[in-house]
């Protein structure tokens, strides 16, 4: 009897054992399989954001862009040395001029090349980041994944969809790369200056670091945290060489920096607001993951930086562990960090509007995936699939969360893009239209003196096809389409000037019927001669009633007419894309005279 339930007992440890392994494997199927989901999650989000930069293009600078317009237009002996070094607000922007430089001489100032600049550097800082996972962290299999997904979310995130449409942000993309190469090659210095089979060759990554460092000084003001920040690390890790050539090479190169150097005078506001200063910081990080919501943003905002000061407190134990990528991933976070600081410290007079700003997300996001991969490595030196498992499942719904947030970057992008062809087209046509310019430019008048300067050496629109169009017959450009191939109405026609002929701005809404799409582009013309362009892309709501078989979308358009003859109506034409293109006839105006 004694016997019949010793071998009970073990085959019910033996059941039990079986039910915890069968557990535990299910767990690390779970782990696995979420880890291919994030890393999925994290390509899909670069994708759309590489929809984002496609489907707002557009060739016309923005704002400071036109720096790189402006430049050979109404250079008056400047050389290029001097125009490189030339202050711009409180930033030396030299590396992002030569870019500028590069896009004006091979592009023809279509800011193609700095978009895609833009993009392929957010993407660098993906790759070094996921690479470093693996050789400073030896992180392999879901781990890696993981990480990687997280990196690619965070750092390719339609949040940024003003770096993504604007090419000048080439600025605000650079720092973030050089400040990832710096502080990883000052952990592989580190690690491999310990190990006697690596020793000889670890001066190579200490090179990477002030390489990097450097570059990210001449990128934007805040590269200049960078000697300060590696110069500490070194000096912790007890790196004396890296201690001196950090010492030399920083002060060179900040003092470089400082020669001739102007305060603005806005920098000065933090001192006399500090509560707005703080607030501003802490929304600089929150506004992150929420859309205008100020106080849940200073809140998450808050939450974060919280935290950063909670692992600055671990930083003792992570050198004492050896922990190199711990270390590295807060070295990146307290980057991050002082650039949020001594943007709110200049910019806290702004208002909190700003500071929710896109292309500061540049920082604000990098500073979250740092911190994003500090929780994944947390979870992993737990040795519990079932932590780890939290730890995904929390991020996934992260990841949820911006997905059904993810149609407003895109709304941005476009509306930007529609104003931005519809600057064109006042430009293109000379029809100054200061409401709509105010916002390519913050003194529209100054853009029609660069024009000439444009249209002579064929710069931006002015090397676009559209540009060519004024004063053709419609019929030799376009092959004409039959009127029930499109639909249309003007909705406003407003006189731009009282002069004659009279100027005009055509406002309403254009659909190809057979494509089931917005047209490409309108012209407008007077007895059969195109006298205007137009920009197609405003947005439009669902009207069943007058528009039967339209779905709410970009079908609205505004178009600008220079030489309206009163003795003829305006017609306006919607261009469908084609070989040749095709115009159809959607409306006609009889301008007032």
């Amino acid at each position: 009897m004694q016997g019949n339930t010793t071998g009970l007992r073990v085959n019910i440890a033996a059941s039990d054992q079986r039910v915890t392994q069968d557990k535990a494997a299910g767990v690390s199927r779970a782990v696995d399989l979420l880890s291919y989901l994030i890393l999925a999650s994290g390509i899909l989000t670069a994708l759309y954001s590489a929809y984002i930069v496609v489907a707002s293009y557009s060739s016309l600078p923005f704002w400071d862009g036109w720096v790189e317009i402006d430049f050979p237009a109404t250079n008056a002996g400047m050389s290029v040395l001097d125009w490189l070094w030339t202050q711009h607000n409180e930033h030396r922007l030299v590396i992002s001029r030569l870019f500028m430089l590069a896009d004006l001489r091979w592009f023809h100032a279509n800011q193609v090349l700095l978009l895609a600049a833009v993009f392929l550097i957010l993407c660098l800082q993906v790759v070094v980041l996921a690479w470093s996972l693996r050789a400073v962290g030896d992180w392999r299999g879901s781990l890696w994944r993981s990480g990687a997904g997280l990196a690619a979310f965070c750092l390719l995130s339609p949040a940024l969809w003003e770096m993504l449409v604007w090419g000048e942000c080439v600025c605000f993309a650079l720092p973030g790369l050089f400040a990832i190469l710096a502080i990883v090659g000052l952990v592989l210095y580190w690690t491999r200056s310990q190990n006697p089979a690596t020793q000889s060759s670890a001066w190579r990554y200490l090179l990477l670091s002030v390489l990097a460092a450097w570059g990210g000084s001449w990128s934007l003001l805040n590269g200049n945290l960078l000697w300060p920040l590696l110069f500490g690390a070194a000096l912790l890790l007890r790196l004396r060489r890296a201690v001196l050539t950090y010492a030399i090479a920083g002060a060179l190169s900040i003092s470089l920096y400082l020669i001739d150097y102007i305060r603005p005078s806005y920098a000065l506001n933090s001192t006399r607001a500090p509560l707005a200063t703080a607030e501003y910081f802490a929304t600089y990080f929150g506004s992150s993951w929420v859309n205008d919501n100020f106080r849940i943003a200073v809140l998450l905002g808050m939450i974060g930086l919280a935290a950063c000061v909670f692992l600055v407190l671990q930083l003792p134990q992570f050198v004492r562990s050896r922990h190199p990528l711990h270390l590295q991933l807060l070295l990146i976070m307290l980057f991050c960090a002082g650039t949020g600081f001594i943007t709110a410290f200049g910019r806290s007079g702004f208002g909190l509007l700003q500071a929710a700003t896109s292309r500061y997300q540049a920082f604000a996001l990098l500073f979250w995936c740092c911190l994003g991969l500090l929780w994944l490595a947390a979870a992993a030196a737990r040795g519990r699939a079932a932590t780890m498992l939290l730890a995904q499942c929390v991020i996934l719904v992260v990841m949820l969360g911006a997905a059904l947030q993810a149609k407003a970057p895109l709304v941005r992008a476009r509306i930007h893009e529609f104003k931005q062809h519809t600057a064109a087209a006042s430009l293109i046509t000379g029809v100054s239209d200061i409401e709509n310019l105010k916002w390519v430019y913050r003194q529209p008048s100054y853009l029609f003196n660069l024009v000439p300067y444009m249209r002579q050496e064929r710069l931006s629109v002015f090397r676009e096809p559209i540009s060519e169009l004024l004063d053709k017959p419609v019929t030799s450009e376009f092959s004409l389409a039959p009127a029930g191939d499109c639909a249309g109405a003007i909705e406003s026609s407003v006189v731009m000037n009282h002069g004659m002929p009279p100027a005009l701005r055509i406002t309403g809404w254009a659909w190809d019927n057979r494509r089931q799409a917005p047209p490409v582009a309108i012209v407008a013309a007077t007895q059969g001669i195109i006298a205007g362009v137009g920009a197609m892309g405003d947005w439009r709501a669902s009207d069943t009633t007058s528009r039967p078989g339209m779905t709410a979308g970009f079908i609205g358009y505004t178009a600008y007419v220079r030489d309206s003859r009163p003795l003829g109506p305006v017609e306006i034409y919607a261009i469908f894309k084609g070989s040749p293109a095709t115009a159809c006839l959607i409306a006609s105006d009889k301008p007032s005279s």
